[in-house]
């Protein structure tokens, strides 16, 4: 098990073919720009894999926080709770979550991590997530998105 973060990855470090195809399809709508927008993402384009992503909006303040604005059904039901409409902080769970996002954020880097799953489950023991950067002016990252696998 890997736990921790790795920014230098390719795809073959990914625990899931779901996590591959995120990040193909997100290669393929930023070209050549530095990022995609999230008007580039089309839902219709990736629907196998919308119940494990979520996605947060960047709020620029001192420090930067995330307010999530998706978060798929079998996050939901993983983690026990719907988080769309809160902020990251509002859960106790998320560890050094943010920091990680924040570094993502001033580096406009994706990155990949995997660790112990963070809530007492039956279920699930282990996750890794993809998270990748979108940007409306393709300077400044305004969402993330993450596709997270939840594993035994």
């Amino acid at each position: 098990m890997i736990d921790g973060k790795i920014t230098d990855f390719t795809p073959k470090d990914f625990s899931s073919e779901e996590q591959r195809e995120l990040y193909a399809y997100w290669l393929k709508i930023k070209g050549n720009k530095s990022m995609p927008s999230r008007s580039d993402l089309d839902p219709i384009d990736i629907p196998k894999l919308l119940s494990g992503i979520w996605m947060a909006d960047v709020i620029y303040e001192d420090p930067i926080r995330f307010g999530i604005r998706l978060f798929g059904t079998n996050l939901v039901k993983a983690f026990q709770r719907d988080g769309t409409k809160f902020r990251l902080d509002d859960f106790f769970f998320t560890g050094d979550m943010e920091n990680r996002m924040r570094d993502l954020v001033e580096t406009k880097k994706a990155y990949y991590y995997r660790g112990k799953f963070p809530i007492i489950s039956e279920d699930y023991k282990e996750f890794s997530t993809l998270t990748l950067p979108l940007s409306s002016d393709g300077n400044r990252v305004d969402i993330t998105i993450s596709y997270v696998h939840l594993m035994p």
